[in-house]
């Protein structure tokens, strides 16, 4: 939100105010119906898109409570142009709940298994290495056109290594219900569906 919103918390925010997400059934969508349903938001959720054109909408005061994605808005926070209301953590049903997986048609499943499995393991090797060799810091800044301070500020404060575990999906009773909610599925998985639609190979 703008750094001079009269907002301040959650409870300071009413019904007459908006929250951008940025589309139907994303992550984001589910943090802020989760605001809402556990923390008692009382705000107005909005469509809005992307980050940089939400970010464009809160500046010009369309929306009051924006939303955004890291290193994007770093120079505005701290020129205290802009204030962080909320964080997805801050939600208890998410805290430690998978938002990204890797997918495979069954098809490719059932025909180039091995080949996934070496993929896996290269990517396990690849999440190793952006946390452990400075290297890593000066290609993602250089990717995203951003200085090296800020990659390493948005890997220690926003992404840390267990955000990126490929060998688990966490929290599936909650995304099951979700799931039914967006009407994804009529039902939740069985135990023997989920068997068979999240397989992590070993390592």
């Amino acid at each position: 939100m703008k750094g001079d919103s009269p907002l301040k918390s959650i409870k300071d925010a009413i019904a007459a105010n908006t929250i951008a997400y940025s589309s139907n059934g994303s992550s984001t969508h589910s943090v802020v119906l989760g605001l809402i349903r556990e923390l008692g938001l009382q705000a107005k959720p909005t469509a809005t898109g992307g980050p940089a054109a939400t970010l464009t909408l809160t500046m010009s005061g369309q929306i009051d409570i924006g939303w955004t994605s890291p290193p994007l808005g770093f120079d505005l926070l701290d020129e205290g142009k802009i204030r962080i209301f909320a964080r997805a953590n801050d939600v208890p049903s998410l805290r430690g709940q998978t938002v990204r997986v890797n997918i495979a048609n069954a098809g490719s499943l059932g025909t180039r298994r091995a080949a996934l499995v070496r993929f896996m393991q290269g990517f396990r090797e690849t999440i190793d290495w952006m946390y452990s060799d400075p290297k890593a810091l000066d290609m993602y800044a250089d990717y995203r056109k951003t200085s090296v301070a800020n990659a390493k500020r948005m890997r220690d404060e926003f992404f840390p290594k267990s955000a990126l575990d490929p060998d688990a999906v966490k929290g599936l009773d909650a995304l099951m219900l979700e799931g039914v909610n967006f009407k994804y599925f009529a039902n939740p998985l069985t135990a023997d569906e989920l068997k068979e639609f999240v397989q992590v190979p070993l390592r």
